[in-house]
């Protein structure tokens, strides 16, 4: 490959000689130039890029190494660990942030495909279908973005274990599959997967009964005014405990009905399991709540009344509401070692110990560099795969990847929160901007990664689900004939919760 020299060229005839060199490695099939081509494009300094330049350079690239994987691994198999997908994943999600300060809604609708496409791929099928999502609000009618979402419903679908739902799944995936198939923007051989997929479905369900689409809108019944608007916005956030709330906005889908499935018990063993899922559970839902109290009562309260507080000049701001959303942060983030936790004693990874948390329990020993745990690399367990890679969205100084570009400031303010100085301002203040002390954020920007916390810790605890589920199916075959008698636990009503 020949010497390129990229000081004379703009950001503009950079990104397309970059682009040039990627595609025609790619129809070449030719992994050495492309590998070469990668190694040129992060030797580049971005200094003179705009926020939009940028962001098509990280989509390129992240497209490189979709490219990369191709090559190297012709057919997909089910791995835990992949550089390729990490790559693409930390390029795709630097270029969707920085795709907020402009316009460009076709690479936003781009990244946000492919970004979905991934993480239906490594198990992440909740937070896949926002991506999905996320472009059809900026183009309704992206084909890619809508058969690649009924692509990854039908895969939703194979984990739900309630056979309506998994039927209402089902329904939408064709719905999407069949309108994506009608779209000038899908090229031919999408087109097709898409179309043989939907007539799949038709094989297991009568056509008249997939078109019937039903509207599930009067559960609200007899609720009163304050609760109804919560249920409402909790909907709208797809933040219920229901893998319904994935693919409806219906009242319907209104509760948080998903819990364990019925597990075989030694005669002397307690139900430790249900116990714990109860917590960590009521935990979540009462993290909710605070939230959305600390969005929608975010008056003066009064317990803030006559509370003596020094004005420092800086802008910050004090009150119950902002503490609430402090709360939330810390109990959702907490939520993912606990669920931790649980995964490492219900698959009997090991002794336990305090070095137990969501980074560590993958590994030999807690160890990283032992390697995964045999337990973890001989499962097809695809929710357990989905648990893996989301743990890789977390910052731990002695992990050096991670996949989320946040991952590190997201983990310094729940240090900052939890041992140090946290201040919430209302704007910034340049008398302050060098303070290393605190840690300071803007209002709406800590809102935003509250709601970013809370989406994940419900994706992990809809994960924990479905791959109990699956482990317990598989349990229940392995152990053949004779006589087992599982527990079965009754909902606790909600007068006995106090």
């Amino acid at each position: 490959m020949e010497t390129i020299n990229l000081d004379t060229k703009s950001p503009n005839e950079i990104l397309e000689l970059l682009g040039e060199l990627f595609e025609t490695s790619r129809e070449e099939n030719d992994l050495e130039r492309l590998i070469k081509s990668i190694e040129i494009a992060d030797a580049i300094k971005l200094d003179s890029f705009d926020s939009r330049n940028k962001a098509i350079f990280y989509y390129f690239l992240g497209n490189a190494w979709s490219y990369v994987q191709r090559i190297k691994y012709p057919d997909t198999k089910f791995e835990f660990e992949s550089e390729e997908i990490e790559k693409q994943i930390v390029c795709y999600r630097k270029a969707l942030g920085l795709l907020k300060e402009n316009d460009d809604e076709f690479i936003s609708c781009q990244v946000l495909t492919n970004l979905g496409n991934l993480f239906s791929h490594i198990g992440r099928i909740v937070e896949a279908q926002e991506y999905f999502n996320l472009c059809l609000e900026i183009n309704s009618n992206f084909g890619m973005a809508i058969g690649n979402r009924g692509f990854g419903l039908f895969h939703y679908a194979k984990v739900i274990y309630e056979p309506t739902h998994q039927f209402i799944f089902m329904q939408y995936a064709r719905k999407d599959l069949l309108k994506s198939c009608e779209l000038k923007d899908v090229y031919s051989e999408a087109k097709n997967a898409f179309y043989s997929l939907a007539k799949h479905i038709e094989t297991a369900y009568p056509v008249e009964i997939l078109d019937d689409f039903k509207k599930y809108n009067d559960y609200f019944k007899g609720l009163k005014k304050d609760e109804i608007e919560y249920r409402e916005w909790c909907v709208e956030n797809r933040l219920f405990i229901n893998p319904l709330n994935d693919v409806l906005k219906q009242s319907v889908v209104a509760n948080d009905y998903l819990f364990t499935p019925s597990m075989v018990l030694k005669v002397d063993e307690k139900p430790i399991y249900q116990l714990m899922f109860n917590q960590i559970k009521q935990e979540y839902v009462s993290a909710r709540f605070l939230f959305y109290e600390s969005l929608f009562n975010n008056g003066i309260h009064f317990s803030d009344k006559e509370v003596t507080l020094m004005d420092t000049l800086d802008y910050a701001v004090y009150s119950l509401s902002l503490e609430k959303t402090k709360i939330t942060f810390k109990i959702c983030y907490s939520i993912l070692d606990k669920i931790a936790y649980f995964i490492y004693i219900y698959l009997k990874l090991g002794k336990i110990n305090n070095r137990i948390n969501f980074k560590t329990i993958w590994f030999k020993n807690l160890d990283k560099n032992q390697g995964l745990h045999e337990t973890i690399t001989k499962t097809d367990n695809w929710a357990l795969r989905g648990l893996y890679w989301l743990s890789k969205d977390l910052y731990e100084k002695e992990f050096d990847t991670y996949i989320e570009p946040q991952a590190k400031e997201i983990a310094n303010i729940r240090n900052y929160i939890e041992h140090k100085s946290f201040k919430i301002v209302e704007s910034f203040n340049p008398l302050w901007s060098e303070e290393t002390e605190t840690f300071e954020i803007d209002r709406d920007l800590f809102v935003e990664k509250t709601l970013k916390m809370i989406k994940l810790s419900r994706s992990a605890l809809m994960y924990l689900l479905f791959m109990i589920y699956e482990e317990e199916s598989y349990r229940e075959k392995s152990r053949g004939e004779g006589l087992i008698m599982p527990v079965e636990f009754r909902n606790l009503n909600d007068e006995y919760k106090i």
